[in-house]
């Protein structure tokens, strides 16, 4: 049975999340960067490290989530035509 248009996995579901998760944590980490002292800068360098990495987990994880599968399913050939 053909896939739907739009029909997403459990997986892909599950990777939109937490690239929504991550998001977020990467904009409270470089907002965070705002309020951190100026002369800490090991703890500035961590946040925008934090922030970066975030970052780019969520936006690989939403490019999963937002791709278009094709089932590669084998299908039941039993030899008989």
């Amino acid at each position: 049975m053909p896939r739907k248009e739009g029909h997403k996995r459990v997986l892909q579901k599950i990777s939109k999340v937490i690239a929504i998760i991550s998001i977020i944590v990467a904009i409270i980490s470089a907002l965070s960067l705002l309020t951190i002292d100026a002369d800490d800068k090991v703890m500035r360098a961590s946040m925008g490290a934090l922030a970066f990495f975030c970052f780019t987990v969520g936006m690989v994880l939403n490019a999963i989530a937002n791709t278009n599968l094709p089932n590669l399913k084998v299908g039941d050939d039993d030899g008989s035509k």
